[in-house]
């Protein structure tokens, strides 16, 4: 009986022992803060960068696209060069360690799955119909294929650099202060107050060339919304809701430097009330997803000290639901309008540019249309329906247009047009003028776009929302038009920002009827069907695998809530923060705004999460031995 007392306190004498020397090994590598300054510049600089750039589209080839390439752009362009600046460092530094310090290379199994995703986003850009644009980055997103290896570069780095608790913290409190400081940009917004209309603010966005001209500068942008730096109020969601996660942990497990508290706090309001200012609703709807998973993790910490949890979750909860009252429920009707489907069907069903005619499809019925161009401005139609009758119509000779009397097509119209040296004609629907012509080379029949350019229309496969496709203010038509394309680019995708070429842009029925009839969709709203699409739904299976294993190892190494060690209070904190993310991927695209962060946290949660581990098993250790 003694001897096996006797070996089992050998046996722990010699687990603490390993867990003590893993600690010492640990913090007896000191890290060069200019080792640790690309990560900060990426976390805590790079979602600041705004600046005037005029660029060339290189778009005006395709249909769908207007006849004008040049473009200017404030938040995206100059933020892909800085991250890339960042990211050739990044891969020097790696290179030369590798070289010099091989035998402290840091590996993990997580790497795997996140290398597949890097190199088949690599190849699928390789052999990519539009590959110039996947190098480059296209008009309006900017997330080439160097920025997505830049991404997985990050959390590799992150790997080999961040060692001790000082490197952690230096991190963390970098990007809790530029949290602070991106909220009182946005709060200068929510007041109506926005820097950016400064003279101040636009001297440091616009070049001096542009400064004799800068109160021409106006933002589209209603005023009192929230956009911060980030090009669109959905990705202050995404931030604000990373963001409020990351910080609410921090300020509630934080135990040594209770200076920063009040620090977590300001940060934490001033950028919840952004939140609330960008009118994102899936951030909302993301962070109460986050906010129950926190209570779920945090459980024993919060029931041990519920003393003084109770009271504060009460007061969170009343400031929660007064502030929902001041501004007219927007959080209870955000997550209604996420829950809620209303089934639409619009009456124009189809529309079919022939080579001989245009036909119609509205309800049930079918008006077949043909324009026989005359020697001046006008022309003839004959009009049939489905089964070849005639259908009659009528001129008017006030409007100078046809009104077609017959019930089944009502207030329909036809007239004549003309756009430059083209002769067209229009057929009004629901007040609505589609322009044809069938004056071209070949004779058939076109469509005349937004934009001018003559292009046929085709009806878009669709899956899952059908009928539905109003759902999410109108995300239901894009992902359900987005879905069919999963097929084609299963193994290998179209390529990195290739989403808009690929988008069945000449779907203009779908469009108009769905509310983007004067909009070109860059993007589907939907980060997992935008890696599907554009680097292959396999890369698309890698990036899950691999988050999946940081979640679950993660879950695992947290659940048991010791949080004694800075690493652990950061490695929740990162949990937490990159679930909100995670979440709102269901109706937010991937962009560099954001994204950077982002892939930074999972780096750094990665890293925190091993050197989180000895001190939680000891931990776990001791209240066992008690």
């Amino acid at each position: 009986m003694s001897g096996k007392i006797k070996d089992q306190n050998l046996k722990k004498n010699k687990d603490n022992q390993k867990h003590n020397k893993t600690k010492i090994n640990y913090s007896m590598q000191n890290t060069s803060i200019w080792l640790l300054l690309p990560v900060i510049l990426v976390t805590s600089v790079l979602p600041f960068i705004t600046k005037l750039k005029e660029y060339n589209a290189n778009l005006s080839g395709f249909p769908w696209f207007t006849y004008n390439d040049t473009y200017t752009d404030f938040f995206l362009y100059y933020k892909q060069k800085f991250f890339l600046i960042i990211v050739f460092a990044m891969a020097v530094i790696v290179i030369f360690k590798a070289y010099l310090d091989k035998r402290n290379i840091v590996y993990s199994h997580i790497l795997i799955p996140l290398g597949v995703y890097a190199a088949l986003a690599l190849i699928s850009s390789i052999v990519s119909k539009y590959r110039k644009y996947s190098f480059a980055g296209v008009h309006e997103h900017f997330e080439s294929v160097f920025v997505l290896l830049g991404y997985c570069l990050i959390v590799y780095y992150c790997l080999q650099v961040i060692k001790t608790e000082e490197d952690v913290r230096l991190i963390v409190n970098c990007f809790v202060i530029s949290i602070l400081v991106m909220a009182l940009l946005g709060l200068t917004q929510y007041i109506g107050k926005d820097f950016f209309a400064t003279n101040l603010g636009k001297k440091l966005i616009l070049p001096r060339s542009h400064w004799g001209s800068m109160n021409d500068l106006q933002f589209n942008f209603e005023k009192h919304r929230v956009y911060m730096t980030f090009y669109n109020p959905n990705y202050v969601g995404s931030y604000s809701a990373m963001a409020v996660s990351f910080i609410t942990v921090l300020a509630v497990l934080t135990r040594k430097n209770k200076w920063m508290i009040p620090i977590y706090i300001l940060a934490d309001i001033g950028i919840f009330i952004c939140l609330i200012g960008s009118k994102s609703k899936t951030g909302i709807i993301a962070l109460v997803v986050a906010s129950i998973f926190t209570l779920v993790i945090l459980s024993k910490k919060l029931i041990k000290y519920f003393y003084f949890t109770v009271p504060m979750l009460l007061l969170v909860v009343s400031v929660v639901i007064l502030f929902n009252k001041a501004n007219d429920n927007i959080l209870l009707n955000s997550i209604k309008q996420a829950t809620v489907f209303n089934k639409s069907e619009p009456p124009l069903k189809e529309i079919i540019t022939g080579d001989d005619e245009v036909i119609i499809k509205y309800n049930e019925e079918e008006l077949h249309v043909k324009y026989f161009a005359g020697n001046d401005f006008y022309g003839n139609f004959v009009l049939t329906d489905a089964n070849n009758m005639p259908v009659i119509m009528e001129f008017d000779y006030n409007n100078g247009d046809y009104t077609i009397k017959d019930d089944r097509f009502p207030n329909f119209k036809l007239g004549f047009a003309k756009y430059e040296d083209i002769p067209l004609f229009y057929v009004t629907i629901d007040n609505y003028n589609w322009y044809f012509t069938n004056q071209t080379d070949d004779g058939n029949y076109y469509y005349m776009n937004n934009y001018g350019k003559l292009d046929k229309i085709i009806k878009a496969p669709y899956a899952l929302f059908s009928g539905y496709e109003g759902y999410a203010s109108g995300r239901g038509y894009i992902w359900s038009r987005t879905i069919p394309l999963l097929k084609k680019y299963f193994i290998l995708g179209s390529g990195a920002d290739t989403f808009m070429m690929i988008f069945p842009q000449q779907d203009y029925v779908g469009l108009y009827n769905y509310g983007y009839g004067d909009q070109l969709l860059t993007k589907p709203h939907n980060m997992y069907l935008q890696m599907g699409v554009q680097t292959g739904v396999l890369s698309l299976i890698a990036f899950l695998v691999f988050y999946a294993m940081y979640f679950i190892s993660s879950l695992k190494l947290y659940i048991k809530g010791k949080f004694k060690s800075y690493y652990a209070q950061v490695g929740v904190a990162v949990l937490v923060a990159s679930l909100s993310y995670i979440i709102l991927g269901i109706a937010n695209d991937s962009s560099l705004t954001v994204a950077s962060v982002f892939w930074s946290l999972i780096g750094l949660g990665i890293v925190v999460n091993k050197l989180a581990k000895p001190y939680i098993e000891e931990d776990t250790e001791q209240d066992k031995a008690q």
